[in-house]
């Protein structure tokens, strides 16, 4: 399995609490709330987020979350998390 496919699984894993609150658990990706990764250099990773409305209070909490799985990764020894505030979030990000 790719690096890439370790971080998708890992990103995957980890819930948005609005859609468990909702009754229908969906992870980061699934929901759409990742913008992208990237290495800035060697072993360090950079994730981006948004968010699915501009007054969401648990989006620090899971970027957190996907911060501390995404450091246990081989090759892997920082990761940063940005929020993209300007990023508009539709329902059609989700995955089917």
């Amino acid at each position: 399995m790719s690096l890439d496919d370790l971080i998708r699984q890992r990103l995957d894993a980890i819930y948005d609490p609005c859609s468990v609150a909702a009754g229908k658990p969906k992870g980061l990706l699934e929901m759409g709330l990742v913008l992208g990764w990237a290495f800035t250099a060697p072993g360090r990773l950079k994730v981006r987020f948004c968010m699915t409305f501009t007054g969401c209070t648990m989006a620090p909490h899971f970027m957190e979350a996907a911060r501390e799985s995404l450091e246990t990764l081989p090759g892997v020894s920082a990761v940063e998390t940005e929020l993209d505030t300007g990023f508009l979030w539709t329902p059609d990000r989700m995955r089917a």
